[in-house]
């Protein structure tokens, strides 16, 4: 049972971070370091729970591994060619521990949806330029001023959370995994 609660509350966790990261780039177009870090220790405390807690299942050490893995050779090529930020690139690669290969494709679908998304707000922001007096250096000021910027941190966390609901991170049947 306390096995089942350290998942769960690191999973809690890895959302609200989420949430998090993608308030600070909306803010100010930047991801901390510490969120993402969190995010990966949120990851691996939930892995060794669900292991010790004899629900290996719910997160396999070896596919997860990979996918974060592969995640993050993708995204740092995607920041060498200037494609994303940094802080992007890392948080995508954090959350993608969690997924694996596969849950890989749900969570960039998501991800993909929710940017695709907020690069058609960014459009009409552009254009139309319809908040009066945005607060400075926020994503909103730098886009009605001319930039074409989109705060990456946000769909990224919509994906991750529509990922975690999707592949039943918190589905009964998981959590029945560690009771057993």
């Amino acid at each position: 049972m306390i096995f089942m609660i350290v998942y769960l509350f690191c999973v809690i966790a890895a959302v609200g971070l989420g949430v998090l990261a993608g308030w600070s780039d909306f803010r100010g177009m930047t991801i901390p370091n510490y969120i993402v870090v969190f995010v990966l220790a949120a990851f691996f405390i939930a892995c060794g729970a669900a292991h010790l807690g004899g629900a290996e299942g719910v997160l396999p050490a070896r596919t997860h591994l990979v996918g974060g893995i592969l995640m993050l050779a993708a995204t740092f090529v995607m920041y060498a060619l200037k494609a994303i930020g940094g802080g992007d690139s890392k948080l995508a690669a954090a959350f993608s521990f969690w997924f694996g290969t596969q849950g890989l494709v749900v969570f960039l679908s998501y991800m993909v949806f929710a940017g695709g998304l907020l690069a058609l707000a960014a459009l009409y922001l552009k254009k139309k330029q319809p908040v009066a007096s945005p607060a400075e250096g926020s994503w909103i000021a730098r886009v009605q001023g001319g930039e074409s910027v989109v705060p990456y941190g946000i769909p990224i966390a919509l994906g991750a959370f529509a990922a975690f609901i999707k592949l039943g991170y918190f589905a009964p049947e998981t959590l029945k995994l560690f009771l057993e």
